[in-house]
């Protein structure tokens, strides 16, 4: 009875040491993942003439990537903001692309199916009555082919490309002010290359509010104005 109970305790103990060791390897993986970022947000390779005085605290990202990777971060912009966004990287991954997207939503059109019919009128007599050659065929007097065309509609989505850095090198970032609230995805590509090796991509993006035009109401201001 007693060595019953110590098997059931040794392997209560056996449990509890693989469930913990599974924990730290989780924690470790997340931890480990958290702190490649960080490393990638604390290298600037980008001209602190770039940054101007935008604001890139809230949607810019870091990730490590290796040759042969592809990336996309997706963006909300809205209105009233003037935005920045430029992507900078460690030169040993070579020369990256990235090009900066604007999904657009559009209708297609296409055809489904095409019906023909084929309509015959034969020629009649003064009295309505089928006139017939002399094998007692009736006489054919038209055809008339009519076309029936059903068309499929759906909708697609087309990205307008906005910024290509190998197109456009002659600036480094792109600047935008969005009339009304906008989705834009910014992709990355790192060219082939060995596997193995690793370098930081930082995408930023920064923003700046724009005074508003509109009048303010102000009936309970008071002004020692006369007229």
């Amino acid at each position: 009875m007693v060595n019953k109970k110590m098997k059931q305790i040794m392997k209560s103990k056996n449990i509890l040491r693989k469930g913990f060791v599974a924990f730290a390897i989780t924690i470790s993986g997340i931890l480990s993942f958290s702190i490649s970022n960080a490393q990638c947000e604390k290298r600037d390779f980008c001209s602190d003439d770039w940054q101007d005085d935008y604001d890139f605290r809230s949607q810019s990202s870091f990730a490590k990537l290796s040759p042969g990777d592809t990336s996309s971060v997706s963006l909300v912009l809205y209105s009233n903001q003037k935005y920045r966004m430029f992507v900078c990287f460690d030169e040993k991954l070579g020369g990256l692309t990235w090009k900066i997207v604007n999904p657009e939503r559009k209708t297609k059109r296409s055809i489904q199916s095409i019906k023909k019919d084929t309509i015959v009128t034969y020629k009649t007599n003064e009295n309505g009555d089928f006139i017939t050659d002399d094998n007692g065929n009736t006489i054919v007097k038209s055809r008339t082919v009519m076309i029936d065309t059903l068309w499929a509609t759906e909708r697609i989505t087309v990205d307008k490309i906005m910024y290509d850095n190998k197109k456009n090198s002659d600036k480094p970032y792109f600047d935008v002010i969005p009339k009304k609230t906008e989705r834009y995805i910014i992709k990355v590509a790192v060219p082939g290359g060995d596997p193995n090796m690793s370098g930081c991509v930082n995408v930023y993006v920064g923003r700046i509010p724009i005074a508003s035009k509109n009048f303010n109401r102000g009936g309970n201001n008071k002004t020692n104005d006369t007229y």
